[in-house]
């Protein structure tokens, strides 16, 4: 994917929680950035989303709350099911983001190092 580079000004305050948010969730920068805007430009997202889906839609979940033999992850002190984006097997001590939540069904994503 072919990527474009450009300059975002943000007041000093909400840099400096971006960034927290950012180290808080083991995501750079400019992944929050991305994946906000890119969430907020699908058509699905802004027409079909729950409040639920909205809260945890981004979420990081690491490697110790995804029981991929049960096929459940613990987000935000609930379990759903879950199916990888890819559908591949989950990758041991990797880290994934929710991408889409259908009712109890969340889409998940490897991030990659």
């Amino acid at each position: 994917m072919a990527t474009q580079m450009t300059t975002i000004r943000f007041p000093s305050d909400v840099y400096q929680r971006l960034k927290k948010y950012a180290e808080d969730k083991h995501l750079s920068v400019n992944q929050v950035v991305v994946e906000s805007v890119s969430q907020m430009l699908s058509e699905s997202s802004v027409s079909k989303t729950t409040i639920e889906s909205r809260l945890i839609l981004n979420e990081v979940i690491p490697p110790k709350k995804i029981f991929a033999e049960s096929g459940l992850v613990l987000v935000n002190g609930i379990y759903y099911r879950f199916l990888t984006n890819d559908n591949q097997p989950i990758i041991p001590d990797t880290s994934y983001v929710v991408v889409e939540a259908v009712g109890n069904i969340l889409t998940i994503q490897s991030i990659r190092k």
